[in-house]
C-alpha cells in the first residue's frame, strides 16, 4: 500500500501491511480458538482455557481492517477517474475471492455434516456467492467471513459517488460527519434500507481512516482533529453497544466493555503510528509479503481450517493441530496469491479499465430520412 503526500512522490507504507496481517491473524485465531465452532469436539473454552480468553478479542480484527481501508482505498480513489477506481477494486477483490469461493464450496460439500450452509445454498447459492452480492438477494454467505466484503463494497459505492462529483477535502469532511450520524439516526428510526446501505456499525471506523489520510496528506487541522476525535467516540460507542453483545451471542463468551475499549484505542493508535510517525518510514520488505498474504488468508482460512481441525483433532494434541492448521492456511494463502492474484488481478484490472474508459470515437450521427432516401435512390 502506498499513499500520497502533497508535493511528494508516492511512497509505500510498509507498516500498514504489517497491521493488516496482524488483523488477519487475529481473526484466524479467533475462529480457531476464540469462538465455538464445529471443528473441536468440545468448547474452545475447554480446549484452550487460557488462550481463548485472549483470542476471543480477535473478532474485532475486521474493524481494524475498516480503519485501514478508509485510509488506503481513499488513496487509490483520490485523483483517479471512476473507471480506473472501479477496475482497481475489482482486480484487487475478485480473483482471490473467486478462488476462495470455489475452494470453500468444495470443502462445504464434502463436509456437509459440519457445514449445513450447503443445504441452504446449493449450487445456485454458490454461483450467487461468486458475484459477491449475495446479501442483496437475501442469500447466506457461503463462508461467514464474506460479510466484511459486503460492507467494503458499500464504502466503495460511497467513494464512487464522490468521484462522480469530485473528491475534495470539504466533501470528505462532510462525509465523515454525516455518514456515521445519519446512519445511527436511521438505526434509531428503524429505517432498514438506510441502515443496510449506510452500515452505521462500520461507518466511524472507515471515517477514522479517511481522516487520517487527510492528516497524512495535508497535515492536521482543527476540523480534521475534531472529526477524528468524534469518530473515535462514535467507534467506542459502537464497540461497547454492538460488539460486546455480539461477542456473547456469536462467540459463546463475552468480552468486557473495558477490554474492548482499550483494544479500540490501541487499534486507533496503531494506525496513527503506522501513518503519521517515523514508523511510516519503515521499509522492511517482509512486511509487504505479509500484507500480500492478508486478503487470501482471510478468505480461505475459516471453513477449510475447521474441516482440517475436525480431521486432525482426534489424533493429535490440540496445540499441534492449531499450529498445523495455521501453517496450512498460510500455505493456501500463498498459493492463491501466487497463482491467482498475481496473474489474474492485473489482467482483470486492465481489461475492465479498458472497457469502462469512455470511447474516443464518436458514434456516427443518423442522417435525416429524406437525405437518406435521396442517397438510396441515386
Amino acid at each position: 500500500m502506498d499513499t500520497v503526500r502533497t508535493g511528494a512522490a508516492r511512497e509505500r507504507l510498509w507498516a500498514l501491511d504489517g497491521l493488516r496481517f496482524v488483523a488477519a491473524m487475529a481473526v484466524v485465531l479467533f475462529h480457531f480458538t476464540g469462538r465455538d465452532g464445529p471443528a473441536w469436539g468440545s468448547s474452545v473454552r475447554e480446549v484452550f482455557p487460557l488462550l481463548s480468553r485472549v483470542t476471543l478479542y480477535g473478532g474485532f480484527g475486521p474493524y481494524l481492517f475498516f480503519m485501514i481501508s478508509g485510509f488506503v482505498v481513499l488513496m487509490t480513489a483520490w485523483g483517479r477517474p471512476l473507471p480506473a477506481f472501479v477496475a482497481s477494486r475489482a482486480g484487487r477483490l475478485f480473483p482471490a475471492y473467486w478462488a476462495a469461493v470455489l475452494l470453500t464450496a468444495a470443502v462445504v460439500y464434502l463436509h456437509q455434516h459440519l457445514f449445513p450452509v450447503w443445504g441452504e445454498l446449493g449450487p445456485s447459492g454458490v454461483a450467487l456467492n461468486l458475484t459477491m452480492f449475495q446479501a442483496a438477494f437475501g442469500a447466506a454467505h457461503l463462508d461467514g467471513v464474506y460479510w466484511t466484503l459486503w460492507v467494503e463494497l458499500k464504502f466503495y459505492l460511497l467513494l464512487g459517488l464522490l468521484l462522480l462529483v469530485g473528491i475534495t477535502r470539504e466533501r470528505l469532511l462532510a462525509l465523515c460527519l454525516a455518514w456515521p450520524v445519519v446512519g445511527m439516526m436511521a438505526a434509531q428510526a428503524d429505517a432498514r434500507f438506510l441502515v443496510a446501505l449506510l452500515e452505521p456499525n462500520a461507518a466511524p471506523f472507515f471515517c477514522i481512516g479517511i481522516l487520517l489520510h487527510l492528516a497524512h496528506r495535508e497535515g492536521w487541522s482543527a476540523t480534521v482533529g475534531l472529526l477524528f476525535a468524534a469518530n473515535t467516540a462514535f467507534a467506542l460507542w459502537v464497540s461497547i453497544t454492538y460488539y460486546v453483545p455480539w461477542s456473547a451471542a456469536v462467540a459463546g463468551a463475552g468480552v468486557s466493555a473495558r477490554g474492548i475499549s482499550l483494544l479500540l484505542l490501541l487499534c486507533v493508535a496503531a494506525v496513527v503510528a503506522a501513518t503519521m510517525t517515523r514508523i511510516s518510514r519503515v521499509q522492511w520488505r517482509w512486511l509487504g509479503t505479509a500484507g500480500a498474504l492478508t486478503y487470501p488468508l482471510y478468505l480461505v482460512h475459516e471453513y477449510p481450517g475447521w474441516a482440517l481441525i475436525s480431521r486432525l483433532e482426534p489424533i493429535l494434541p490440540a496445540h499441534l493441530v492449531l499450529v498445523a492448521t495455521v501453517l496450512v492456511a498460510l500455505c493456501g494463502a500463498y498459493l492463491v496469491h501466487r497463482w491467482v492474484e498475481r496473474p489474474l488481478g492485473p489482467w482483470l484490472r486492465q481489461a475492465l479499465e479498458r472497457d469502462l474508459r469512455p470511447s474516443s470515437r464518436a458514434l456516427p450521427t443518423a442522417e435525416p430520412a429524406g437525405e437518406g432516401s435521396r442517397v438510396a435512390s441515386r
